[in-house]
Protein backbone atom coordinates (compact mmCIF):
# COMPACT_ATOMS: atom_id res chain seq x y z
CA UNK A 1 0.00 0.00 0.00
CA UNK A 2 2.82 2.30 0.53
CA UNK A 3 4.49 2.30 -2.79
CA UNK A 4 1.30 2.86 -4.14
CA UNK A 5 0.05 5.83 -2.10
CA UNK A 6 3.63 7.06 -2.84
CA UNK A 7 2.86 7.02 -6.72
CA UNK A 8 -0.35 8.41 -6.25
CA UNK A 9 1.29 11.33 -4.13
CA UNK A 10 4.22 11.85 -6.96
CA UNK A 11 1.26 12.04 -9.89
CA UNK A 12 -0.53 14.41 -7.60
CA UNK A 13 2.23 16.60 -7.10
CA UNK A 14 3.67 16.60 -10.98
CA UNK A 15 -0.43 17.51 -12.25
CA UNK A 16 -0.09 20.53 -9.21
CA UNK A 17 2.94 22.07 -10.09
CA UNK A 18 3.05 21.46 -13.97
CA UNK A 19 -1.15 22.13 -14.46
CA UNK A 20 -3.17 21.95 -17.81
CA UNK A 21 -6.63 22.62 -18.84
CA UNK A 22 -8.17 19.12 -17.30
CA UNK A 23 -5.38 18.78 -14.29
CA UNK A 24 -7.75 19.82 -11.46
CA UNK A 25 -10.46 17.28 -12.60
CA UNK A 26 -7.87 14.43 -12.41
CA UNK A 27 -6.33 15.97 -9.06
CA UNK A 28 -9.78 15.03 -7.70
CA UNK A 29 -9.93 11.93 -8.68
CA UNK A 30 -6.42 11.08 -7.14
CA UNK A 31 -7.13 12.10 -4.15
CA UNK A 32 -10.01 10.40 -4.28
CA UNK A 33 -8.22 6.93 -4.91
CA UNK A 34 -5.80 7.63 -1.73
CA UNK A 35 -8.51 8.79 0.36
CA UNK A 36 -10.17 5.07 -0.68
CA UNK A 37 -6.89 3.44 0.35
CA UNK A 38 -6.40 5.61 3.37
CA UNK A 39 -10.07 4.67 4.89
CA UNK A 40 -9.21 0.72 3.72
CA UNK A 41 -5.85 1.10 5.27
CA UNK A 42 -7.30 2.49 8.22
CA UNK A 43 -10.56 0.28 8.33
CA UNK A 44 -7.92 -3.01 8.56
CA UNK A 45 -5.64 -1.86 10.98
CA UNK A 46 -2.66 -1.51 8.76
CA UNK A 47 -2.72 2.33 9.57
CA UNK A 48 -3.05 3.63 12.65
CA UNK A 49 -5.33 6.44 13.36
CA UNK A 50 -2.39 8.65 15.08
CA UNK A 51 -0.45 8.13 11.88
CA UNK A 52 -2.36 10.76 10.64
CA UNK A 53 -3.93 12.94 12.91
CA UNK A 54 -2.71 15.84 13.91
CA UNK A 55 -2.89 19.50 14.60
CA UNK A 56 -2.09 20.26 10.78
CA UNK A 57 -4.92 18.00 9.57
CA UNK A 58 -7.64 18.72 12.19
CA UNK A 59 -6.79 22.51 11.50
CA UNK A 60 -7.32 21.87 7.51
CA UNK A 61 -10.32 19.34 7.87
CA UNK A 62 -12.34 22.13 10.53
CA UNK A 63 -11.70 24.46 7.32
CA UNK A 64 -12.50 21.73 5.08
CA UNK A 65 -16.10 21.49 7.01
CA UNK A 66 -16.76 24.97 7.66
CA UNK A 67 -16.35 25.47 4.01
CA UNK A 68 -18.96 22.70 3.26
CA UNK A 69 -21.48 24.70 5.63
CA UNK A 70 -21.00 27.81 3.98
CA UNK A 71 -23.51 26.31 1.12
CA UNK A 72 -26.24 27.55 3.57
CA UNK A 73 -24.92 31.18 3.38
CA UNK A 74 -22.93 31.73 -0.51
CA UNK A 75 -24.48 33.25 -3.34
CA UNK A 76 -21.82 31.83 -5.97
CA UNK A 77 -22.14 28.54 -5.59
CA UNK A 78 -20.18 27.81 -8.64
CA UNK A 79 -17.49 29.11 -7.11
CA UNK A 80 -18.50 27.56 -3.78
CA UNK A 81 -18.15 24.01 -5.91
CA UNK A 82 -14.71 24.72 -7.53
CA UNK A 83 -13.21 25.93 -3.81
CA UNK A 84 -14.25 23.04 -1.48
CA UNK A 85 -13.22 20.68 -4.75
CA UNK A 86 -9.52 22.40 -4.29
CA UNK A 87 -9.89 21.93 -0.49
CA UNK A 88 -10.95 18.82 -0.54
CA UNK A 89 -7.94 17.35 -2.48
CA UNK A 90 -5.52 19.07 -0.20
CA UNK A 91 -6.59 17.92 2.55
CA UNK A 92 -6.83 14.28 1.27
CA UNK A 93 -3.30 15.36 0.46
CA UNK A 94 -2.13 16.28 3.87
CA UNK A 95 -3.56 13.14 5.64
CA UNK A 96 -1.40 11.01 2.87
CA UNK A 97 1.86 12.97 3.40
CA UNK A 98 1.18 12.44 7.43
CA UNK A 99 1.15 9.01 7.13
CA UNK A 100 3.98 8.70 4.80
CA UNK A 101 6.51 11.46 5.66
CA UNK A 102 8.02 9.48 9.22
CA UNK A 103 9.56 7.31 6.27
CA UNK A 104 13.24 7.42 6.12
CA UNK A 105 13.18 6.95 2.21
CA UNK A 106 10.18 8.59 1.22
CA UNK A 107 11.22 11.83 2.92
CA UNK A 108 14.52 12.03 1.09
CA UNK A 109 13.23 11.38 -2.38
CA UNK A 110 10.53 13.74 -1.84
CA UNK A 111 13.42 16.73 -1.16
CA UNK A 112 14.79 15.88 -4.32
CA UNK A 113 12.11 15.67 -5.86
CA UNK A 114 10.68 19.12 -4.69
CA UNK A 115 14.14 20.29 -5.48
CA UNK A 116 13.72 18.63 -9.16
CA UNK A 117 10.56 20.76 -9.60
CA UNK A 118 11.79 23.96 -8.29
CA UNK A 119 14.59 23.55 -10.72
CA UNK A 120 12.53 22.96 -13.79
CA UNK A 121 10.45 25.92 -13.19
CA UNK A 122 13.66 27.98 -12.62
CA UNK A 123 15.21 26.50 -16.37
CA UNK A 124 11.56 27.37 -18.34
CA UNK A 125 11.82 30.54 -16.90
CA UNK A 126 15.28 31.27 -18.44
CA UNK A 127 14.32 29.77 -21.28
CA UNK A 128 11.36 32.29 -21.55
CA UNK A 129 13.50 34.89 -20.96
CA UNK A 130 15.89 33.86 -24.00
CA UNK A 131 12.81 33.30 -26.09
CA UNK A 132 11.67 37.02 -25.07
CA UNK A 133 15.94 38.90 -25.41
CA UNK A 134 15.43 38.90 -29.42
CA UNK A 135 19.03 39.88 -29.69
CA UNK A 136 22.00 40.31 -26.93
CA UNK A 137 21.44 44.00 -27.92
CA UNK A 138 18.05 44.88 -26.30
CA UNK A 139 17.77 47.49 -23.29
CA UNK A 140 17.65 45.70 -20.50
CA UNK A 141 14.61 47.66 -19.25
CA UNK A 142 12.79 46.99 -22.21
CA UNK A 143 13.35 43.11 -21.58
CA UNK A 144 12.14 43.43 -18.04
CA UNK A 145 9.16 45.35 -19.49
CA UNK A 146 8.48 42.46 -22.31
CA UNK A 147 9.32 39.57 -20.28
CA UNK A 148 6.89 40.87 -17.25
CA UNK A 149 3.74 41.59 -19.74
CA UNK A 150 3.94 38.41 -21.59
CA UNK A 151 2.60 36.62 -18.57
CA UNK A 152 6.33 35.00 -17.46
CA UNK A 153 6.51 31.80 -17.22
CA UNK A 154 4.73 28.20 -19.04
CA UNK A 155 3.15 27.01 -16.29
CA UNK A 156 1.59 30.36 -14.45
CA UNK A 157 -0.79 32.71 -15.52
CA UNK A 158 0.72 35.65 -13.03
CA UNK A 159 4.27 36.64 -12.74
CA UNK A 160 3.83 37.27 -8.81
CA UNK A 161 2.78 33.59 -8.80
CA UNK A 162 5.84 32.40 -10.65
CA UNK A 163 7.71 34.63 -8.02
CA UNK A 164 5.92 33.16 -5.03
CA UNK A 165 7.10 29.27 -6.15
CA UNK A 166 10.58 30.97 -6.67
CA UNK A 167 10.84 32.46 -3.28
CA UNK A 168 9.87 28.69 -1.77
CA UNK A 169 12.32 27.12 -3.82
CA UNK A 170 14.89 29.54 -2.73
CA UNK A 171 14.23 28.94 1.19
CA UNK A 172 13.47 25.53 0.83
CA UNK A 173 17.17 24.84 -1.49
CA UNK A 174 18.96 27.08 1.18
CA UNK A 175 17.84 24.95 4.14
CA UNK A 176 17.93 21.53 2.39
CA UNK A 177 20.39 18.60 3.82
CA UNK A 178 20.35 15.68 0.97
CA UNK A 179 23.65 14.48 3.07
CA UNK A 180 22.17 14.74 6.25
CA UNK A 181 23.48 12.10 8.84
CA UNK A 182 25.99 10.87 6.24
CA UNK A 183 29.59 10.87 5.97
CA UNK A 184 30.04 13.11 2.80
CA UNK A 185 33.39 14.03 0.82
CA UNK A 186 34.62 17.62 0.57
CA UNK A 187 34.40 17.41 -2.96
CA UNK A 188 30.39 16.55 -2.23
CA UNK A 189 30.21 19.02 -0.16
CA UNK A 190 31.52 21.96 -2.64
CA UNK A 191 28.60 20.62 -5.37
CA UNK A 192 26.10 21.34 -3.23
CA UNK A 193 27.35 24.25 -1.55
CA UNK A 194 27.74 25.90 -5.42
CA UNK A 195 24.25 24.25 -6.64
CA UNK A 196 22.60 26.34 -3.92
CA UNK A 197 24.62 29.25 -5.01
CA UNK A 198 23.51 29.25 -8.17
CA UNK A 199 19.94 27.95 -7.64
CA UNK A 200 19.14 31.38 -5.11
CA UNK A 201 21.16 33.75 -7.42
CA UNK A 202 18.95 32.28 -10.21
CA UNK A 203 15.96 32.39 -8.67
CA UNK A 204 16.69 36.06 -7.40
CA UNK A 205 17.51 37.12 -10.47
CA UNK A 206 14.14 35.85 -12.04
CA UNK A 207 12.16 37.46 -8.85
CA UNK A 208 13.62 40.51 -10.12
CA UNK A 209 13.14 40.09 -13.69
CA UNK A 210 9.34 39.42 -13.10
CA UNK A 211 9.37 42.72 -11.51
CA UNK A 212 7.50 41.50 -8.03
CA UNK A 213 8.89 44.01 -5.84
CA UNK A 214 7.01 42.55 -3.04
CA UNK A 215 8.39 38.96 -3.24
CA UNK A 216 12.28 40.33 -4.13
CA UNK A 217 12.20 42.34 -0.67
CA UNK A 218 10.98 39.09 0.89
CA UNK A 219 13.69 37.16 -0.85
CA UNK A 220 16.14 39.44 0.99
CA UNK A 221 14.89 39.88 4.25
CA UNK A 222 14.19 35.97 4.36
CA UNK A 223 18.09 35.41 3.49
CA UNK A 224 19.26 37.85 6.07
CA UNK A 225 17.21 35.63 8.48
CA UNK A 226 18.28 32.34 7.73
CA UNK A 227 22.08 33.50 8.23
CA UNK A 228 21.21 35.40 11.28
CA UNK A 229 19.50 31.73 12.51
CA UNK A 230 23.07 29.69 11.34
CA UNK A 231 24.65 32.27 14.15
CA UNK A 232 25.86 29.71 16.94
CA UNK A 233 26.18 32.58 19.76
CA UNK A 234 23.37 33.25 21.33
CA UNK A 235 24.31 36.83 22.37
CA UNK A 236 25.85 37.75 18.67
CA UNK A 237 22.32 37.07 17.14
CA UNK A 238 20.51 38.97 19.37
CA UNK A 239 22.96 42.04 18.69
CA UNK A 240 22.69 41.47 14.83
CA UNK A 241 19.21 40.79 15.10
CA UNK A 242 18.37 43.94 16.92
CA UNK A 243 20.68 46.42 15.12
CA UNK A 244 19.28 45.13 11.65
CA UNK A 245 15.57 45.47 13.39
CA UNK A 246 16.92 49.18 14.42
CA UNK A 247 18.30 49.97 11.05
CA UNK A 248 14.60 49.28 9.87
CA UNK A 249 13.03 51.18 12.20
CA UNK A 250 15.27 54.44 11.54
CA UNK A 251 15.15 53.68 7.81
CA UNK A 252 10.85 53.79 8.28
CA UNK A 253 11.58 56.92 10.92
CA UNK A 254 13.78 59.27 8.56
CA UNK A 255 11.91 58.37 5.20
CA UNK A 256 8.16 57.83 6.23
CA UNK A 257 7.02 60.88 4.15
CA UNK A 258 9.14 59.77 0.99
CA UNK A 259 7.95 56.07 1.74
CA UNK A 260 4.58 57.09 2.06
CA UNK A 261 4.23 59.27 -1.01
CA UNK A 262 5.97 56.42 -2.84
CA UNK A 263 3.05 54.07 -1.56
CA UNK A 264 -0.18 56.76 -3.04
CA UNK A 265 1.70 57.30 -5.99
CA UNK A 266 1.86 53.37 -7.06
CA UNK A 267 -1.48 52.69 -8.32
CA UNK A 268 -0.72 49.07 -7.52
CA UNK A 269 -0.55 50.15 -3.88
CA UNK A 270 -4.15 52.02 -3.65
CA UNK A 271 -6.17 49.35 -5.71
CA UNK A 272 -5.00 46.51 -3.20
CA UNK A 273 -5.60 49.14 -0.26
CA UNK A 274 -9.26 49.45 -1.10
CA UNK A 275 -9.68 45.76 -2.21
CA UNK A 276 -9.06 45.05 1.42
CA UNK A 277 -11.40 48.21 2.42
CA UNK A 278 -14.03 46.71 0.31
CA UNK A 279 -13.21 43.59 2.13
CA UNK A 280 -13.79 44.19 5.62
CA UNK A 281 -17.21 45.64 4.61
CA UNK A 282 -18.09 42.08 3.36
CA UNK A 283 -16.56 40.53 6.18
CA UNK A 284 -19.41 42.44 8.80
CA UNK A 285 -22.25 42.53 6.21
CA UNK A 286 -21.51 38.65 6.74
CA UNK A 287 -21.27 39.15 10.89
CA UNK A 288 -17.71 38.26 10.64
CA UNK A 289 -18.50 35.07 9.66
CA UNK A 290 -17.19 35.06 6.55
CA UNK A 291 -18.85 35.03 2.55
CA UNK A 292 -18.46 31.51 2.48
CA UNK A 293 -15.99 29.45 0.15
CA UNK A 294 -15.21 31.36 -2.91
CA UNK A 295 -17.54 34.04 -3.02
CA UNK A 296 -14.95 36.72 -2.23
CA UNK A 297 -15.12 37.60 -5.89
CA UNK A 298 -18.54 37.97 -6.16
CA UNK A 299 -18.91 39.70 -3.70
CA UNK A 300 -16.35 42.89 -5.07
CA UNK A 301 -17.78 42.58 -8.53
CA UNK A 302 -21.29 43.11 -7.32
CA UNK A 303 -20.80 45.27 -3.65
CA UNK A 304 -18.03 47.80 -5.01
CA UNK A 305 -17.85 50.16 -2.40
CA UNK A 306 -14.21 51.69 -2.77
CA UNK A 307 -12.55 51.94 -6.81
CA UNK A 308 -10.59 48.60 -7.36
CA UNK A 309 -9.98 49.15 -11.41
CA UNK A 310 -12.16 46.59 -11.73
CA UNK A 311 -9.94 44.11 -10.11
CA UNK A 312 -12.49 41.20 -8.08
CA UNK A 313 -9.81 38.98 -6.38
CA UNK A 314 -8.36 40.23 -2.84
CA UNK A 315 -4.00 40.34 -4.24
CA UNK A 316 -4.38 38.96 -0.28
CA UNK A 317 -3.94 35.71 1.09
CA UNK A 318 -4.69 36.72 4.87
CA UNK A 319 -7.47 38.84 4.29
CA UNK A 320 -8.84 36.38 1.85
CA UNK A 321 -9.28 33.83 4.44
CA UNK A 322 -10.47 36.20 6.66
CA UNK A 323 -13.23 37.58 4.57
CA UNK A 324 -14.04 33.49 3.23
CA UNK A 325 -13.87 31.73 6.80
CA UNK A 326 -14.85 34.29 8.94
CA UNK A 327 -13.27 35.80 12.09
CA UNK A 328 -13.39 32.66 14.22
CA UNK A 329 -11.36 30.68 11.75
CA UNK A 330 -8.62 32.90 10.84
CA UNK A 331 -8.20 33.30 14.51
CA UNK A 332 -7.09 29.48 15.02
CA UNK A 333 -5.47 29.90 12.26
CA UNK A 334 -3.25 32.49 12.88
CA UNK A 335 -2.40 31.29 16.24
CA UNK A 336 -1.35 27.80 14.66
CA UNK A 337 0.79 30.03 12.28
CA UNK A 338 2.43 31.45 15.31
CA UNK A 339 2.83 28.33 17.30
CA UNK A 340 4.41 26.90 14.51
CA UNK A 341 6.82 29.76 14.00
CA UNK A 342 7.90 30.02 17.63
CA UNK A 343 8.54 26.38 17.65
CA UNK A 344 10.40 26.58 14.85
CA UNK A 345 12.02 29.56 15.63
CA UNK A 346 13.12 27.38 19.02
CA UNK A 347 14.39 24.61 17.32
CA UNK A 348 16.76 26.55 15.01
CA UNK A 349 18.56 28.19 17.36
CA UNK A 350 18.48 25.75 20.19
CA UNK A 351 19.07 22.15 18.48
CA UNK A 352 20.46 24.09 14.82
CA UNK A 353 17.31 22.53 13.53
CA UNK A 354 17.37 22.04 9.52
CA UNK A 355 13.59 21.74 9.34
CA UNK A 356 13.25 24.23 12.40
CA UNK A 357 15.30 27.02 9.83
CA UNK A 358 13.12 26.28 6.71
CA UNK A 359 9.84 26.11 8.46
CA UNK A 360 10.87 29.66 10.24
CA UNK A 361 12.29 31.28 7.67
CA UNK A 362 8.92 30.02 5.07
CA UNK A 363 6.68 31.48 7.91
CA UNK A 364 8.48 34.77 7.91
CA UNK A 365 8.87 35.80 4.29
CA UNK A 366 5.19 34.23 3.87
CA UNK A 367 3.71 37.51 5.80
CA UNK A 368 4.96 39.70 3.26
CA UNK A 369 4.49 37.30 0.22
CA UNK A 370 1.16 36.61 1.02
CA UNK A 371 0.17 39.95 -0.11
CA UNK A 372 1.70 39.71 -3.58
CA UNK A 373 -0.19 37.27 -5.42
CA UNK A 374 -3.51 38.18 -6.89
CA UNK A 375 -5.25 34.85 -5.78
CA UNK A 376 -3.83 31.48 -4.28
CA UNK A 377 -6.62 29.26 -3.44
CA UNK A 378 -7.79 28.13 -6.56
CA UNK A 379 -4.16 26.86 -7.01
CA UNK A 380 -3.05 23.48 -5.76
CA UNK A 381 0.63 24.06 -6.16
CA UNK A 382 0.33 26.52 -3.84
CA UNK A 383 -1.70 24.21 -1.00
CA UNK A 384 0.59 21.47 -1.69
CA UNK A 385 3.31 24.00 -0.80
CA UNK A 386 1.26 24.88 2.53
CA UNK A 387 1.11 20.88 3.43
CA UNK A 388 4.13 20.14 2.76
CA UNK A 389 5.94 23.43 5.00
CA UNK A 390 2.89 22.10 8.37
CA UNK A 391 3.05 18.29 7.53
CA UNK A 392 6.89 18.39 7.49
CA UNK A 393 6.78 20.59 10.89
CA UNK A 394 4.35 18.59 12.38
CA UNK A 395 6.39 15.21 11.74
CA UNK A 396 9.15 17.07 13.12
CA UNK A 397 7.56 17.83 16.04
CA UNK A 398 6.79 14.28 17.10
CA UNK A 399 9.74 13.19 16.54
CA UNK A 400 12.13 15.63 18.07
CA UNK A 401 13.57 14.64 21.53
CA UNK A 402 14.08 17.77 24.03
CA UNK A 403 17.10 17.82 25.95
CA UNK A 404 17.41 20.81 29.69
CA UNK A 405 15.19 23.50 28.90
CA UNK A 406 12.29 23.20 26.18
CA UNK A 407 9.48 25.19 24.74
CA UNK A 408 5.47 23.61 25.26
CA UNK A 409 3.62 25.48 22.82
CA UNK A 410 1.82 22.16 22.37
CA UNK A 411 -0.98 22.76 24.88
CA UNK A 412 -1.70 18.83 25.30
CA UNK A 413 -2.88 18.68 21.52
CA UNK A 414 -0.78 15.69 21.25
CA UNK A 415 -1.61 14.00 24.04
CA UNK A 416 -5.68 14.36 23.14
CA UNK A 417 -5.74 13.54 19.81
CA UNK A 418 -3.72 10.64 20.74
CA UNK A 419 -6.95 9.39 23.14
CA UNK A 420 -9.35 10.08 19.74
CA UNK A 421 -6.91 8.21 17.79
CA UNK A 422 -7.58 5.44 20.54
CA UNK A 423 -11.13 5.66 20.70
CA UNK A 424 -11.54 5.52 16.70
CA UNK A 425 -9.17 2.36 16.52
CA UNK A 426 -11.55 0.94 19.03
CA UNK A 427 -14.48 2.18 17.37
CA UNK A 428 -14.51 1.06 13.89
CA UNK A 429 -10.90 -0.72 13.29
CA UNK A 430 -11.92 -4.61 12.62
Amino acid sequence: MQKWLIGLIYLAILLAFFPFDTSVYMQVGVAAVILLSLVWGLAQGRIRFRQVLNPYTVLMAILLLWSLLSIFWVVDRASWITANGILFVTVVFAFALCYLLPLDGFRKQLSWFLVGIVVVHNLVAWYDLYRYMGSLTINIAELIETFQLSGGMTFFGNVNDFALLSLFGLIFVLSWQPFEGEVVSRVKKGLLVGFKGIFILSSLLMIYFVHSRGILFAAFYAIIFYFILQIRQGWLRRITLGLILLAALMTVVLMYSEIMDALWSDGSFVVRLNLIRNGWQHLKASNYLGVGAGNTEYYMAHFNYHYTAGYNVMHNWWMGMLVEYGVPYFIVYALYHVRVFLTAFYWSVVYKSGIGKFVATWLLAFIVAGFIPNTLFNFLWFWLIHNFVFVWFEYRAGDVRYEGKQVDLDFGLKERLNRVSEWLEARFVS
